[in-house]
């Protein structure tokens, strides 16, 4: 299973594999850039159900050959988490990407993704009540958030996950994060089956 995570400052990447790290987080590979393992590495990976998380600097959108960047993994891409893109939001059209399931995003960077294919799903997550995915509660004191998942979605196993509130306790150096970072490092991770 690959997520890949495309933002310019590796926020969201870094934030996710903290979150794993502190909750004992096993299986998964964290890659940059264009990084690869040799083919029986590969295989291994895929017959032992290890999530591999790649991170995708926007500017590499540009680029056409991007799907050869991805192609080492699969030819899917379970869920592409797409994070803060400056300049490079208004260059991102998903269907680069070759074949993606899902993606995942902050409201508010949404004016440049058009999945123009309806297979596609789309999750937003964010402070505003029509996002999928919102934070109905941060308390600081007790280092909690309510992560509130708004309406049915399909995880990467293809298995629908329901409305749920769920309570989530945070170390203290993860929710002091940006807030639109940690909501969406815990949503891809709901996504991902690791919440």
């Amino acid at each position: 299973m690959v997520v890949c995570v495309i933002e310019e400052k590796i926020k969201v990447f870094d934030l996710i594999k903290n979150i794993l790290k502190a909750s004992g987080g096993k299986d998964c590979i964290f890659l940059y850039g264009n990084a690869d393992f040799s083919a029986d590495i590969r295989k291994y990976i895929a017959e032992n159900d290890i999530l591999i998380f790649r991170y995708i600097n926007p500017a590499l959108l540009l680029n056409l050959h991007l799907g050869e960047h991805l192609s080492y993994y699969s030819n899917i891409i379970d869920l592409a988490v797409v994070g803060e893109c400056g300049k490079y939001m208004d260059c991102i059209d998903i269907l680069r990407l070759g074949h993606i399931k899902s993606v995942l995003l902050n409201i508010e960077n949404s004016g440049g993704v058009n999945p123009r294919n309806n297979d596609i799903q789309v999750i937003t997550c964010g402070l505003k009540e029509k996002d999928t995915v919102i934070f109905s509660s941060i308390n600081l004191d007790e280092q909690t958030v309510i992560l509130d998942l708004q309406r049915s979605i399909k995880n990467i196993k293809d298995e629908i996950v329901e409305p749920f509130e769920k309570q989530i306790n945070i170390p203290e150096f993860i929710l002091n994060e940006k807030t639109e970072d940690l909501i969406l490092s815990l949503t891809a991770l709901t996504c991902c089956g690791r919440i």
